[in-house]
């Protein structure tokens, strides 16, 4: 099979014809079938194909050499995981058996391979998103030593032309140049997850921006990725709600035909308030779940 990214690592054995093998080996287009088999049941299966698997790869550091296959004594791949590297962070993502493979423990044994691999690369931590109500693999990470950090939710905000808001059109938006996105995302005093942080959404890329300041001294920002179809990737630092309601009015203003996914917002933060009163609606929720290493 050819080799997307780089060299092949050894193989590791689960036992006498199982055997977990470096996802370097495998190009994207058969990652990405790999995975979608596994995730053929799950509550939300998120299927990929070759470009996705190769953008996600890029875009959120995955290593293919510590990630790995799971392949049995017939050489069928069973399953896949994946593990992010960044910083002295790691994360696991991706993960997954095909139904009719799960056996051999194979889901324990992809885990344990990722975490020696991060450990191996001196990671300081593990994080890991389950989605609420995945009850096996929730019980498997708790086993493994994963402990409940929070709660996220997945929101999306299907296309639609808002109501004009004469309060809002008064203050016009600012765009924030190209160059200018890494230094105002710099600024940000949220705690993003690993999807949504920095380096994530400066890989991505397609950025853009607005801020707005007020005669009264409000001000605020959002930064956020636009793809042809879809606004994903939301970034918002405010001084009061109102100004959040603003920019997320101005966004949707421009761009009222885009559908909009936004994911991982922490069900706590007030924020989730705001996108509720411009027309976001809960998806499904997960779980953030984080190993210590030190």
């Amino acid at each position: 099979m050819s080799n997307p990214r780089q060299p092949t690592a050894r193989l590791k054995f689960i036992d006498a014809g199982n055997q977990l093998v470096p996802t370097s080996g495998y190009t994207y287009a058969e990652l990405a079938e790999i995975y979608n088999q596994a995730r053929v049941d799950y509550i939300v299966p998120m299927p990929m194909n070759s470009k996705r698997m190769q953008e996600y790869v890029v875009h959120y550091d995955i290593s293919l050499n510590g990630s790995v296959v799971a392949i049995n004594e017939d050489s069928l791949p069973c399953g896949v995981g994946m593990l992010g590297l960044r910083e002295g962070r790691s994360w696991i993502t991706r993960l997954g058996v095909i139904p009719d493979r799960r056996k051999h423990h194979m889901g324990q044994a992809i885990m344990e391979s990722l975490i020696e691999s991060a450990q191996n690369h001196r990671a300081k931590t593990i994080q890991l998103e389950v989605i609420v109500g995945n009850d096996p693999a929730r019980n498997l990470f708790e086993k493994l030593g994963f402990i409940t950090a929070r709660e996220l939710l997945v929101i999306r905000r299907p296309p639609n032309t808002l109501t004009p808001n004469l309060a809002y059109d008064s203050i016009a938006p600012i765009p924030i140049a190209h160059g200018d996105i890494r230094t105002v995302l710099a600024s940000r005093t949220d705690t993003p997850s690993w999807i949504e942080e920095n380096q994530s959404l400066l890989n991505a890329g397609n950025l853009h921006g607005l801020r707005v300041a007020t005669d009264d001294g409000a001000w605020g920002w959002i930064v956020f990725q636009r793809s042809p179809f879809q606004l994903t990737h939301f970034v918002l630092n405010y001084s009061d709600d109102w100004v959040a309601r603003a920019l997320l009015y101005y966004v949707h203003k421009e761009y009222p035909l885009q559908d909009t996914k936004i994911e991982n917002v922490d069900v706590h933060d007030s924020l989730w308030q705001i996108y509720q009163q411009i027309g976001y609606l809960e998806i499904f929720r997960r779980t953030e779940m984080i190993l210590d290493l030190k």
